[in-house]
């Protein structure tokens, strides 16, 4: 089977599984500090849905070539530049409107708990994003933040939810 990565070429042995040239694919991106973006089994893209056991365990013999390409997290994340900040502004849109419902005296949580899954992703993608040596990065901060929010949620203080949401970890999400 003839194996290319972004300009890299060689030939894998007719008894490698695909579960040993996938990994081999991984390593060879990693030592370029890149990560593996694509993948075309012959005619057919690959995704990380199509990699179960019986994909993995088959032979190379079975196919013609396996085409991938790579990216460096840098060049993925401005890729997503437009993506990700939508979802920053998804993500505050439902923490403004969380916050007004908290001063309004709303004391169900569970959209709340629901929320916080998707800040969490956000801090990730800024923390991702924000890589400056000697200084705190602002998923740092958000986090420090979402601490307090977390102990005002314990005892149930949706006015200091909502002052927190509202004047500490939504602006701090928003930039």
């Amino acid at each position: 089977m003839n194996i290319q990565l972004d300009n890299d070429q060689w030939q894998a042995g007719s008894t490698a599984t695909l579960g040993d040239i996938l990994a081999d694919l991984s390593e060879r991106a990693h030592a370029r500090s890149r990560i593996v973006t694509t993948v075309m089994l012959d005619s057919r893209r690959i995704t990380d849905r199509d990699i179960d056991p019986h994909l993995l365990q088959q032979t190379s013999a079975n196919y013609r070539q396996l085409i991938a390409t790579s990216s460096t997290q840098q060049e993925i994340l401005e890729s997503a530049h437009g993506a990700i900040e939508r979802y920053r502004s998804v993500v505050v849109e439902e923490g403004t409107s969380l916050a007004n419902q908290f001063r309004m005296g709303v004391q169900d949580l569970s959209s709340f708990d629901a929320w916080l899954g998707k800040v969490a992703d956000a801090v990730e993608i800024i923390e991702n994003g924000q890589k400056r040596v000697g200084t705190q990065s602002q998923g740092h901060a958000i986090v420090g933040w979402i601490e307090e929010l977390l102990a005002a949620r314990r005892i149930r203080d949706t006015v200091r939810m909502a002052d927190l949401l509202e004047y500490e970890i939504l602006p701090r999400i928003a930039v």
